[in-house]
Parts: structure tokens; C-alpha cells; sequence
């Protein structure tokens, strides 16, 4: 078996502002599926403008020598939030699906609950993509066995109105609000700490077909993201000036298929939808950006932005190519290859 390395294709690591002497707010944004050359700060050549994530390089640092075990989206994310290889766990290849089980032990110990440890409020918006405890209707929990193909047919078994259990809120966030895995894998509902906000009562696809949420609609998933970590900035400005620090994990659903940009995104790049989608994301960027800056936080906040793996060919790397566009700037492989 092949362990899938990505060496040259992680986005570069970035810090805007946050005073050594007191105890930062930290905001780290992940980009899913968003190549090394997506950004014009690192490919000076790039047709894909993203002014406000080029202000976090301006203004900050850039890391350029960051590598993920696995180029695809579960092992970043699982690494990430607790500093070990994804292959010291039951995945040994591929992710995770939407009803597939916990991958972090409750009692391990994440970045979220040491930072908690240390007095900071803890919140997770956006991809959890590191299994849940979904609750059957008739007992027990739900379990895809890594088959996320959408033929999992425990998926009407699960019930949407009961408590889903050892997600985020179990390992170290005080507030989670998100969806349970990739955009394109089912169930197609919100979930707010520990419960749907509207259970599932209807069948959608966004490429797999699944429950959903009667009013889910993917397309407006990025906003929808954007808004609740605009929205939390907001509610905890007043105390992290009073002393008390938050931590922002946004693991965002895009440039990730199905890569829908919003309306008034749809045409604004003169490439395609990826490089439409890719602008959208740049601007989620610029919000959370704003809300600090208008909240008076920016000069005491550690804001990191990076992807999880390189640029996915469902991006239609001939499409960028010809407008002379190249998502992994100069260096080879993209999502799930080997370089």
C-alpha cells in the first residue's frame, strides 16, 4: 500500500498581528481543496485574484515548507487538531464518510482542548470530517464502515432529533456549528453542538445521494459558514478584551466539489466556476478579516490560513491551464497524488 504525501502543494502558513506579550486570539481557516498556486501572493503569475488573503501575507509571514501525511481530507484535518500522523489510527487509506464513526479518542488531547486548558473559548465552524456517533432510531450508533459512496443504508436508520455524540464539542470546542463531512457526502444537515438543526425528512444529491434537511441547499453553504464565524467573532469580542481569549478552527467546505460558487460569484473570474469558487473563498477570508477589524480584535489575533491538500483535477485543470493559470504554481502533482 501507498501512503499518499503531498510535499509542494500545501498553501503557505501566514500570521497577521498578534502581540508575543498577551495571550492571542487565534483564528485558523482551512481552505479544502485549494491549490498552492490559487493564491496570487504565492504565484505571481496566478489569474485567480485573492486580495485579502494576500493582505495575511503582506502583513504576516509566509510558510512555505508545510506538508500533509496524506493529500486527501481527512488525515490534514485529523493532524491538525492533534499533532499525530493520521496512520497511528484505524484509517490506513482514504477519509472518512458522513456516518462513519469518531477518529479522535474522546480522551485525547486536541489544539482545541489544550487552548480551552489555557482559559480560551473554543469553537469549531465549517467541515468536521472526523466522524461523529450518529443515534439509530431502534439503539446503538451508525456506521458506514468508510463506505461513502452514498449506498449507506443506515442513513434513514439514524434519528435527527436525538443528541449525535464525541463530535467537536466531545474533544476540546465549546460550540461546533457545521456539517459532518464533505460537501458531496450525505446527511445534508446542519449540525449545532450536538443536534441537527432541522432533522432530516427528505433525499438530496450533491453528487451522493442521502437525507437531508428539507431547507439544505448547497450552495449556500459557504455564506451560511461565513456567517456563523462572522457571527461568533462578534458574540465573543467583548470578552476577549476583557481578557479572554478565543480560538477559531473554520475548516471551510471550498473550493472542494461540488464546487458551486454563489450567484454573485458565477462568471466573476472570466475562468471558470473553480476559479469563481476560489474568489467566493477569498472573500470569506476578507469577512473574517472585516469582523476583527471592526470588532477592534486584528491587533491581537494570530490568524493562520492554509489548505488541506492541493488542487482537486475536478477543477479542470485544462480550463485554468488555457487562461494561463496554473493551480500548483510550478510544481507538480495536485489532491491525492504522491508528489
Amino acid at each position: 500500500m501507498k501512503t499518499p504525501l503531498l510535499f509542494c502543494l500545501t498553501l503557505a502558513l501566514s500570521v497577521l498581528g498578534a502581540r508575543a506579550a498577551d495571550q492571542p486570539n487565534i483564528v485558523f481557516i482551512l481552505a479544502d481543496d485549494q491549490g498552492f498556486g490559487d493564491v496570487t501572493a504565492l504565484n505571481p503569475d496566478g489569474k485567480i485574484p485573492t486580495p485579502n488573503i494576500d493582505r495575511i501575507a503582506k502583513e504576516g509571514m509566509i510558510f512555505t515548507d508545510a506538508h500533509t501525511s496524506s493529500s486527501v481530507c481527512t488525515p490534514t484535518r485529523y493532524s491538525v487538531l492533534t499533532g499525530r500522523y493520521h496512520w497511528r489510527t484505524r484509517l490506513q487509506s482514504g477519509v472518512l464518510g458522513g456516518f462513519s464513526p469518531p477518529l479522535i479518542a474522546k480522551d485525547r488531547l486536541t489544539v482545541a482542548g489544550f487552548l480551552k486548558q489555557q482559559g480560551y473559548h473554543t469553537a469549531c465552524v465549517g467541515k468536521w470530517h472526523l466522524g461523529f456517533n450518529w443515534p439509530l432510531k431502534d439503539g446503538g450508533t451508525a456506521d458506514d464502515k468508510g463506505d461513502f459512496s452514498g449506498k449507506f443504508t443506515d442513513g434513514w436508520a439514524v434519528d435527527y432529533t436525538g443528541e449525535i455524540q464525541n463530535g467537536p464539542v466531545d474533544v476540546g470546542f465549546d460550540h461546533y456549528w457545521g456539517i459532518s463531512a464533505s460537501l458531496d457526502m450525505p446527511p445534508y444537515v446542519y449540525i449545532n453542538d450536538r443536534v441537527p438543526t432541522e432533522p432530516a425528512t427528505v433525499e438530496k444529491a450533491f453528487h451522493r445521494k442521502g437525507p437531508a434537511a428539507a431547507s439544505f441547499d448547497a450552495i449556500n453553504v459557504l455564506p451560511d459558514f461565513t456567517n456563523e464565524a462572522v457571527r461568533y467573532i462578534g458574540s465573543r469580542a467583548e470578552a476577549a478584551k476583557d481578557g479572554k481569549p478565543f480560538f477559531l478552527y473554520f475548516p471551510l467546505n471550498a473550493p472542494h466539489t461540488p464546487i458551486l460558487p454563489a450567484k454573485e460569484w458565477q462568471g466573476k473570474s472570466g475562468i471558470n466556476i473553480y476559479a469563481d469558487f476560489t474568489m467566493q473563498v477569498d472573500a470569506t477570508v476578507g469577512q473574517v478579516l472585516k469582523a476583527l477589524d471592526e470588532n477592534g480584535l486584528t491587533e491581537n489575533t494570530l490568524i493562520i490560513f492554509t489548505t488541506d491538500n492541493g488542487c482537486s483535477p475536478q477543477a479542470n485543470f485544462p480550463e485554468l491551464q488555457a487562461a494561463g493559470h496554473e493551480p500548483s504554481y510550478i510544481y507538480r502533482g495536485h489532491k491525492a497524488d504522491i508528489f
